[in-house]
């Protein structure tokens, strides 16, 4: 007869044995397909390769000194414009540092003087004029599109300090020709050709840290996507776990790289807690047979026409504030084309993100094919900015994209199929 105590050993339930850390990366490795793990794998061993064959780069910037030293003749009158006529190749001027004779000193930013963030010198061929060659010293106003004198006089005892980017397309860049004009056109310094050396160079500007941080964090934003990617498409809540540490990469790219106002806004303000809150509802939504998936559903016809149509206008209201924005430096330092035309395809991206991050809060289907846009956007800014390594990314998503938009539809048709019976 067994006694007391055994019999109360054998009723009280016992705790699971505690896995070992070899048997819980075992239950981990198996929980994921053979496909899933070699495109997992495919997408780090690309990424690694891109990182060490298109590691980041960063433009140097350079200062050119107009001082006593470089006059060649000695005109008088207040110089009031800077002649760029015979350089041959194109710069981008972005700070201007002026010490009077005396000693007092001035600082201003091209935004200050032409109203632009940064000022191109662009020579024209044989065939076109001359434009962009010459830039008026002054106070820009907004308000009549003018630029009014400083409020000082420029003169052969001035001392002007140029900020520059080379912004050619040559390995050697052709001398930057320049020269100080008064009213009259005479010259004060008589086409001295000043060539950028190495020598000159005295910061990087375009990040705010060194490239090869930039390049790490490409990498680790690739892995922590992939693998959120993953996760998504096999429905497990923990997908919202591993797209925090997306956030805080991406938020961190965007503050280094002086780039994608909205997208790190958005990131910020609604990705990180819809993360959260996400995590919590796809918690409370398992599926009765599979503990580990999630229900998921699909949208009607009219909710798909409000998305777009809220898309649309989120994309010209929020992209038109982008532009507004000026920026010294940062990727796009030395092509405001480019950096005007990513504002909206920034504010659009951030607008698919966020149908995209509601379509997962409450598990539509359709947030695959919010995916597709964001990747497709994604790719042509990555693209303008030549993040080489972040396409491995964007292939990563549009495989996966495939992938999670297929399993999605297989498991919604069954689901429906047994709510069916059940009803029947």
């Amino acid at each position: 007869m067994e006694s007391e105590e055994q019999q109360l050993t054998q009723q009280t339930p016992q705790p699971a044995p505690k896995k070992s850390f070899g048997a819980r990366c075992k239950e981990l490795w198996n929980y994921f397909t053979l496909y899933e793990k070699i495109w997992f794998f495919s997408i780090l061993v690309v990424a690694i390769v891109f990182a060490f064959v298109f590691p980041e780069t960063d433009e140097p910037t350079y200062t050119v000194t107009l001082d006593k030293s470089a006059y060649t003749t000695a005109a008088a009158g207040d110089f009031s414009t800077l002649s760029f006529e015979g350089t041959q190749d194109s710069y981008v001027i972005c700070h201007l540092d002026i010490t009077e004779g005396d000693g007092t000193q001035h600082s201003f930013s091209m935004t200050e003087i032409s109203g632009y963030g940064e000022w191109s010198v662009e020579p024209g061929d044989e065939k076109d004029e001359v434009a962009s060659m010459t830039l008026q010293l002054g106070l820009y106003d907004k308000k009549t599109d003018t630029v009014r004198p400083f409020d000082f006089a420029i003169d052969a005892n001035t001392t002007i300090a140029m900020e520059c980017y080379y912004n050619g397309d040559e390995d050697e860049p052709m001398p930057l020709t320049v020269s100080l004009v008064n009213a009259n056109g005479d010259k004060l310094l008589d086409s001295a050709e000043l060539v950028l050396q190495e020598g000159e160079l005295v910061r990087m500007n375009s990040f705010l840290v060194g490239v090869g941080w930039i390049t790490f964090l490409y990498v680790l934003d690739v892995v922590l996507n992939i693998a959120c990617e993953l996760l998504i498409s096999k429905q497990s809540k923990w997908n919202f776990i591993v797209s925090l540490g997306v956030e805080i990469v991406e938020i961190i790219t965007c503050i280094v790289c002086l780039y994608r106002f909205a997208t790190m806004a958005v990131t910020l303000l609604f990705w990180i807690p819809c993360d959260i809150i996400s995590f919590v509802m796809w918690h409370r939504h398992p599926d009765r047979q599979q503990e580990e998936l999630t229900v998921v559903k699909k949208l009607n016809w009219w909710q798909d026409v409000l998305l777009v149509g809220a898309i649309a206008v989120w994309t010209v209201g929020v992209g038109y504030l982008l532009t507004l924005i000026e920026v010294e430096g940062g990727i796009f330092a030395t092509n405001l084309a480019f950096e005007r035309i990513v504002c909206y395809l920034d504010a659009a991206a951030s607008a698919v993100g966020i149908a995209n991050g509601l379509l997962i809060l409450f598990r539509y289907r359709e947030q695959w094919i919010a995916w597709y846009i964001v990747a497709i956007l994604e790719t042509i800014i990555d693209i303008m900015a030549q993040q080489w390594i972040l396409l491995v990314l964007k292939a990563g998503y549009l495989t996966n994209t495939t992938y999670g938009y297929i399993k999605w539809t297989q498991y919604i048709r069954s689901h429906k199929q047994q709510t069916e019976q059940q009803t029947a």
